[in-house]
């Protein structure tokens, strides 16, 4: 999500905080799979959660997979209505998962690239595992499309949500994250594992990212130093036309192009994988919790609360 708000400097600048949702089922891929029980249980004690927090909403988007834009609209149908509270999930085909092509269903060690011994490989029809400069794409295109145009349109106090995937969400996250490397910080309390920043792992189902962007004068830009294993720029892979200042330590800010949409940005990671409002809940046992939700079903609530 990313909320926008206000700070008090020298003069009233804009920030925005954002949580990245994840709706996550790491052997599904594109294929539809619906949630179940227990991801429905962790999606209502998540919209119930944010509505009891300062977060309102005013724009959502997931993926059109059902298991991303069913937790959206879970999130969404829990919040208190205002006047900026939108009517309904924007489902966006970008923030699908990594298709793994024919390998979808199958274990991890099946799915690489250079596994020569699969005899379907060479088949004419065999579909690959999609690349990583795909899924950059992608969110590059999701990123420009919805995101960058809501810094200058969102309201004060005003959130946006974004629920995903596991695998595309660390592609979204480094591609963002590529966009603020001139001032990119970590608040306090912030665990970041050994491979850096950029690769926080995979997101638990119903873990969110807290992110906020702020507005900063160009004159505190400080491009003298990059934080917690940015140094390098082997994750980045592919160029981004936002990556500025080039990533060494000496860069300087004459190096940022003036038209960088992002050079009066800040980026802060509040959290990671943040699963406060999963405290207490337990995966039904006998293989029900994996079961698929049944809509149609009535909960214990239904028979005990008296009718009017």
């Amino acid at each position: 999500m990313v909320k926008q708000s206000t700070t008090s400097t020298e003069s009233s600048m804009s920030s925005i905080r954002g949580f990245v949702i994840s709706a996550n089922n790491p052997s599904a891929g594109v294929t539809d799979s619906a949630l179940t029980i227990h991801g429905i249980l962790q999606a209502n004690r998540l919209g119930s959660y944010l509505a009891t927090t300062a977060v309102k909403v005013s724009h959502i988007f997931s993926s059109d997979l059902q298991r991303a834009a069913k937790t959206a609209e879970i999130v969404l149908a829990a919040q208190p209505r205002t006047l900026s509270t939108p009517t309904a999930v924007k489902k966006d085909e970008n923030l699908r998962e990594q298709d793994f092509g024919d390998y979808e269903g199958k274990a991890y060690r099946k799915r690489s690239k250079n596994n020569t011994g699969d005899m379907n490989h060479n088949l004419a029809r065999f579909k690959d595992v999609e690349s990583k400069e795909a899924m950059r794409t992608r969110m590059d295109i999701f990123i420009d499309t919805h995101l960058q145009p809501l810094f200058h349109t969102t309201a004060d106090e005003d959130t946006v949500v974004v629920v995903a995937h596991g695998i595309i969400l660390i592609y979204l996250w480094q591609r963002i994250l590529a966009r603020f490397l001139h001032s990119v910080a970590v608040s306090s309390g912030v665990l970041v594992g050994d491979r850096g920043l950029h690769y926080p792992g995979i997101w638990s189902n119903t873990g969110y990212m807290d992110l906020e962007i702020k507005s900063i004068p160009t004159a505190s830009i400080d491009s003298s130093s990059l934080p917690l294993g940015l140094e390098s720029k082997s994750w980045l892979e592919v160029d981004s036309k936002y990556t500025s200042p080039p990533l060494t330590p000496s860069a300087s800010t004459s190096a940022i192009p003036l038209n960088n949409p992002y050079l009066q940005k800040s980026l802060v990671v509040k959290s990671v994988n943040n699963l406060e409002h999963l405290r207490g809940v337990k995966k039904t046992r006998g293989g029900i919790g994996s079961s698929a939700h049944d809509s149609t079903q009535k909960t214990m609530d239904f028979f005990l609360v008296k009718k009017p």
